[in-house]
C-alpha cells in the first residue's frame, strides 16, 4: 500500500491557516489539542456527525471525527454562501493540504489529527481524493441527466466514508465493501429526498432529469415546487430504489463484530427511517423537510437496542 501523494503543481493563492473562523485556528496546535478540535467540529456542526457517541475505542472515535472534519471543512467550500466565488480555490488549497499530509506533513489541526490516523488504520489516499471531487463537482453541477450519474456522484461523495468507516474498525475486503458503498450510496440519496425543499431554492435537484421527462413534469415545475401530474410517480421511484439499496445492504451489519455491528444498525435504521418519513410526506417533501423528531428518535434508539448483539436490522 502506497499511502504517500506527490505533491501536485497547484497554487492555491491564498493563506489557508491564518485563524479564520471558517478555517479554524491557525498553525502551531500540538496533537491533543488538533484531537480535540476534530471533536468540537463533528459535535458542532447543524449536520452532526454521530461518531462521538459510538462505542468506539477513543482511538476510533478520534479517527472519525479527523475523517469528519476533513469532509466537513471541505463540504463547506463547496455549499456555503460564504465560500461563493473562491470555492475551486479553496479546495484545491485543501488537496494540497492532505497530500502533504499524506507525505508527512500537517499544519493545520484537521491534518495534524488525520495524520496520526493515517498508519494507525491504514487510511490510503483514494478515498480522500474521492471526495474531494465530488465536492468540486458540486460546486460546478446542479443537475443529472440520469440515475446512473447520480451514483456516480454516491460513488464520490458517500462511498468513500464508508470504506474509511470499515478500515478504522479493521475491516477490508471487498464483499463487505461492496455492501458498505449500497448502504452509503443509499444513505445519500435518502439525504437527496429528504432535502428537496432545501436544495431546490438553491437551484440544485438531484432527480435524473430522464426521470422527468419520462412522466412528463417539466424541470420548471419541480424547480418552482409545484405539484404537476407525474411528479408523486417520479417521488415514488427514487425512494424505491433507495429503499432496494438499503435491502442490498443488510448483510453488512450481520457481517460485522461488535461494537461495529451496533454503529452500523443504527445509520442503517436511521438512514431507513429517514426514508420512511420522506416517502410518508408524499409530494409535500417539495415544500417541507421531514425530520426524525423526538418520537421517531426514541423508537429508532430502541429497535438499536434490541439488535444490539442480534442480527441485522429489518
Amino acid at each position: 500500500m502506497n499511502a504517500v501523494l506527490q505533491p501536485i503543481d497547484t497554487t492555491p493563492g491564498f493563506a489557508p491557516w491564518s485563524g479564520s473562523p471558517a478555517l479554524g485556528p491557525a498553525p502551531g496546535l500540538d496533537a491533543a489539542a488538533a484531537r480535540r478540535y476534530c471533536a468540537a467540529r463533528a459535535a458542532g456542526h447543524y449536520e452532526n456527525f454521530p461518531v462521538l457517541a459510538a462505542p468506539f475505542s477513543r482511538a476510533q472515535r478520534e479517527a472519525l471525527a479527523a475523517v469528519y472534519a476533513f469532509a466537513r471543512t471541505a463540504d463547506d467550500f463547496a455549499d456555503e454562501p460564504a465560500f461563493e466565488g473562491r470555492r475551486e480555490r479553496l479546495l484545491d488549497g485543501w488537496e494540497l493540504e492532505l497530500r502533504r499530509c499524506f507525505a508527512g506533513e500537517a499544519e493545520h489541526p484537521v491534518f495534524v489529527a488525520l495524520r496520526e490516523s493515517i498508519p494507525r488504520f491504514g487510511y490510503e489516499a483514494r478515498p480522500f481524493l474521492d471526495l474531494l471531487s465530488a465536492f468540486r463537482q458540486d460546486a460546478r453541477v446542479r443537475r443529472y441527466a440520469t440515475f446512473d450519474e447520480v451514483l456516480d456522484y454516491c460513488r464520490r461523495s458517500a462511498n468513500p466514508v464508508g470504506r474509511l468507516v470499515l478500515r478504522t474498525l479493521g475491516v477490508d475486503d471487498p464483499r463487505r465493501g461492496a455492501w458498505s458503498d449500497r448502504l452509503c450510496t443509499a444513505l445519500q440519496l435518502a439525504n437527496f429526498w429528504q432535502d428537496l425543499s432545501v436544495d431546490l431554492p438553491r437551484d440544485r435537484l438531484y432527480v435524473p432529469l430522464a426521470d422527468l421527462a419520462r412522466y412528463e413534469v417539466p424541470l420548471e415545475a419541480v424547480l418552482a415546487r409545484r405539484v404537476v401530474p407525474g411528479v408523486a410517480e417520479v417521488l415514488r421511484l427514487q425512494l424505491d430504489r433507495t429503499a432496494a439499496l438499503f435491502a442490498d445492504a443488510v448483510p453488512l451489519v450481520a457481517s460485522i463484530g461488535w461494537p461495529g455491528r451496533a454503529y452500523l444498525a443504527a445509520v442503517w435504521l436511521g438512514g431507513r427511517t429517514v426514508l420512511a418519513l420522506t416517502r410518508a410526506l408524499g409530494t409535500d417533501v417539495l415544500r417541507h423537510r421531514p425530520a426524525l423528531g423526538a418520537r421517531e428518535g426514541l423508537c429508532w434508539a430502541g429497535r438499536m437496542l434490541r439488535r444490539r448483539r442480534g442480527g441485522a436490522p429489518s
